[in-house]
């Protein structure tokens, strides 16, 4: 990438307001051994063990994350609960100024986490804490008007859906979408199942997602032709673009009047894709608001994603500093 473009990025980035809404976790990983011969006396089942504990922010805490590596000044506004888990989640927050105000405490709500064992570089079976809750109906009214009241005053808005049962649902996603669209302001969405409502915002999406989106095979899609005759079917549902990561085959960016394809960097060594997608949302929702057109952004995404996916272990990401200095 232009080291001139990279330059202004990092200028623009430290001028920029984004906020970040939606599902908020913590991703707790450690290093799991199953096969130690210990056996416990009061169950006689063998013991497990576990070392080298470490936390990252998760899901849009990541998103948030990714934004303060690039240097971008993030709010976070999601609802959390009053446990050692959300603790630690508030501690990173703040140990990477981004704004925590609204993050909002159920008392009756354990925080998400995505607790992550892991056999030397694979991941074991996940266990998930507070992906499932309902969230407090009155609480998140509180959430969403505080949302309401400060929209005017960002660059642009990230809006997050990944639990079983999210923050956000079609009919907050109405109302959202119309203060956005009152605002003027720009507007990203990574969805896991709202995607077909989002049509007033940029939809992030992967192949996957896209497949059931269209109600083609995901293995059809491959065809680049298939694949972009789907997007412009689509396209003409919506009235904001598409962002669309094909894993290796890179980014496509679509709207009314263009389709973009960015290729991906070949990969190096082993990877680990966690978290990449919070990446690309990160990284192109900077670049725009950076002044970069959609090729520049999604170039921009596909390198820091890169970077990101080299990081073994950890939900990944990538700064200024990185990129400058990274050796492809």
């Amino acid at each position: 990438m232009d080291p001139a473009l990279l330059d202004r990025f990092d200028t623009c980035f430290k001028n920029q307001k984004i906020a970040v809404i939606g599902d908020f976790a913590l991703d707790f990983y450690f290093k799991l051994t199953t096969n130690t011969n210990e056996f416990s006396v009061e169950t006689e089942k063998e013991v497990f063990h576990g070392k080298a504990p470490r936390t990252y922010l998760g899901g849009a805490g990541n998103v948030c994350k990714n934004l303060s590596h690039l240097g971008c000044q993030t709010d976070a506004f999601g609802i959390i609960g009053d446990d050692l888990f959300g603790r630690e989640m508030i501690h990173q927050m703040t140990n990477l100024s981004i704004n925590h105000s609204s993050i909002l405490i159920d008392t009756s709500k354990g925080t998400p986490v995505y607790s992550k064992p892991m056999e030397e570089l694979v991941e074991y079976h996940r266990i998930d804490f507070g992906t499932t809750t309902h969230i407090n109906k009155t609480l998140k009214a509180d959430l969403l008007f505080q949302t309401s009241l400060q929209i005017h005053s960002f660059d642009g808005i990230i809006l997050n859906e990944q639990f079983l049962i999210p923050l956000l649902e079609r009919e907050d996603l109405t109302t959202i979408q119309q203060e956005i669209k009152a605002s003027n302001i720009f507007a990203i969405a990574d969805f896991r199942s709202l995607g077909k409502d989002a049509i007033d915002v940029i939809l992030k999406i992967n192949l996957k997602e896209f497949s059931k989106l269209v109600d083609v095979e995901e293995h059809t899609l491959k065809d680049p032709k298939i694949l972009e005759k789907s997007i412009k079917k689509l396209m003409e549902t919506r009235n904001k673009g598409l962002l669309v990561t094909l894993g290796e085959q890179g980014i496509m960016y679509a709207d009314q009047s263009k389709i973009v394809h960015k290729n991906a960097i070949p990969i190096k060594g082993p990877i680990d894709t966690v978290g990449a997608g919070d990446m690309v949302v990160a990284a192109f929702t900077a670049a725009i608001l950076a002044g970069a057109n959609e090729a520049e952004a999604c170039e921009f995404a596909n390198i820091c994603a890169h970077i990101s996916i080299h990081k073994i272990g950890e939900t990944g990401s990538a700064s200024i500093l990185e990129i400058m200095n990274y050796k492809f």
